[in-house]
This record gives C-alpha cells, sequence and structure tokens, in this order.
C-alpha cells in the first residue's frame, strides 16, 4: 500500500473513532438544588439512569445552586437542565436553552403565590393590605414575591408606597410564624408552605386567612395569585437534534408509578407548558423596580 494512501486511511480511521466517542460522551443533567447539593444528586440520579437506558448515553446528574444557576450550567456544561419556571426563562433568554417537556408533581404541575394574612387582623382582600407591615423573602422568590407583587401591581397597589412597612424573613416558615406572632400583619409564600406547616403542626390553619382567595378546579392547595407552570426540561442548543427527540420520548415514557420517579416525586412529564406567563411577570416586576425589595 502506498504511504500516501496509508496515512488517508490512517486520518479517516482517527475520524470515525472521535466522532464515535462524542457520540458516547456523556450528556450533564443539571437539576435544581435549593438545599444540599449530594442530597440533589442522589434525589435525581435514578431518573438520570432511566433517561440513559432510553437514549443510550450516559447521563450524569450535576446540583445547580440556587442563586447561580445561569453561570453553573455554563460552567459545568449541562447538556441537559430541570428547573423551575424563572430559571428555566433565564436560562432560554441568555443561553439558548429549549423547552423539551413540563414536569408534573402532585400538583400537576403548577404552583402560585399566597398572600397569608392573620385571622385577626381584618384582612381580606388585597386594598386591605394599604398601611399594613408585610413580610416576604424578597425578589429572588418568584412564589414568595414576584407573583404576589404582580397581583398587587394588576389591583393597583404598589407596595412601596401602600404598605407600612416590608419586613425581610430567612425563609418562607419564618415570615408565616412573623404573622402567627404578631410581628407582620400578612406575610407572601408560595403555594403548599402553609398546609406543609399546618400539617407539621406548627401553626393552625384556622388563625389564618388567604387574602384574594381563589379556587381552581383540579388544584388543591390555597392561592391568592394565579397560577403558573412550575418545572421544565431544557436542553442545550449544542445538543444534536437527534439526542433532544431521544430524551424528549423518553421524559414523555416516564409515569408516576415509574420507580426512577419515585425519589424526586415525578409524576410523570408533559409537552411545554406556555412560559410568557412567567416571563412577564418577572418582567414588569422587575421593570417596576422590585429587583432589591423589601
Amino acid at each position: 500500500m502506498k504511504p500516501m494512501l496509508r496515512r488517508i486511511l490512517f486520518f479517516v480511521l482517527v475520524l470515525i473513532l472521535c466522532t464515535a466517542g462524542m457520540a458516547r460522551a456523556d450528556l450533564r443533567f443539571g437539576v435544581l438544588a435549593p438545599r444540599d447539593s449530594l442530597d440533589a444528586v442522589e434525589v435525581w440520579r435514578p431518573l438520570a439512569q432511566s433517561l440513559s437506558k432510553s437514549v443510550g448515553q450516559r447521563v450524569s446528574v450535576v446540583a445547580l445552586g440556587l442563586r447561580n444557576v445561569d453561570t453553573a450550567a455554563q460552567n459545568e456544561r449541562v447538556d441537559i437542565a430541570l428547573v423551575n419556571a424563572p430559571h428555566a426563562v433565564s436560562l432560554m433568554d441568555r443561553q439558548g436553552y429549549v423547552p423539551l417537556a413540563s414536569r408534573l408533581n402532585a400538583t400537576g404541575g403548577s404552583y402560585g403565590g399566597v398572600i397569608v394574612a392573620s385571622a385577626s387582623s381584618g384582612i381580606r382582600t388585597s386594598n386591605d393590605l394599604r398601611g399594613k407591615r408585610v413580610a416576604a423573602l424578597g425578589a429572588e422568590s418568584a412564589g414568595a414575591f414576584i407573583f404576589q407583587v404582580r397581583h398587587l401591581m394588576d389591583r393597583g397597589i404598589d407596595p412601596r408606597m401602600d404598605f407600612a412597612e416590608f419586613k425581610r424573613c430567612s425563609g418562607q416558615a419564618a415570615c408565616v410564624m412573623a404573622v402567627k406572632n404578631g410581628e407582620a400583619d400578612a406575610c407572601f409564600v408560595r403555594t403548599g408552605v402553609l398546609e406543609a406547616l399546618a400539617q407539621q403542626g406548627a401553626i393552625s390553619l384556622d388563625d389564618f386567612v388567604i387574602v384574594d382567595a381563589r379556587c381552581e378546579p383540579g388544584f388543591p392547595l390555597a392561592h391568592s395569585t394565579d397560577l403558573y407552570p412550575e418545572w421544565y426540561l431544557l436542553v442545550s442548543n449544542n445538543v444534536d437534534t437527534s439526542t433532544r427527540e431521544r430524551l424528549r420520548d423518553a421524559a414523555f415514557s416516564i409515569t408516576q408509578d415509574d420507580p426512577a420517579a419515585a425519589p424526586s416525586r415525578t409524576r410523570g412529564f408533559e409537552t411545554p407548558r406556555d412560559i410568557e406567563p412567567v416571563r412577564n411577570a418577572l418582567q414588569s416586576v422587575f421593570a417596576a423596580g422590585f429587583a432589591d425589595l423589601p
């Protein structure tokens, strides 16, 4: 065989091997880790393994810290991300991630904001909050701040001007306890927090009222605001179309009875829900200058 031909065949072989190696590269699965990164990895590993079997590539879990999702996703070269809706908006707008599916959970995949007041306060509607002390987390929380502020803005109420005080709390449970202990007249929490505290025996629901209470068919939790989609499965624009389709099909095949879904309390995945209501809420609240409040 001529030397030139041998060199050509050698380079073709190297190219084939490199391409095969790239095809077998791990897919990095970034999951939101609000508390403990190691716990998050363990919780989501069974789901990652299920996706791996369906896709034919190893899927490794990477924990994304709550306050640095964008940076972590970029630094860790995350191919797939499972994050809440506000972080999904950020990853889509800033890094070009594409939604594959919406995640379903015990409440059907929706959540919202709750405005909680003391039952003895006389507060029943948004307008009753004028001149009152309100406890909240801050603009880093959609379910415990953004959605409530948007709700109030739509009703002509500016918390900066109309509240007597905005009290920052260290956590949502602390906000509720501030109302219980008379340190605040009302507070903002996300859906499910009040019921969880009552189930733990920390509070009695009879001591509180839901401001602007709503009843949404099929949604079991108390809420004051509109309901919004909660979780999104996203894929990086660096992932090829074929792999995206396999990931989507794998996600849609997961059911609430799937053992791989049990640790994360996932009930399955569905076609991505419209994320525009979340984007609009974020944009309107931040545009109004609430990014640094309370």
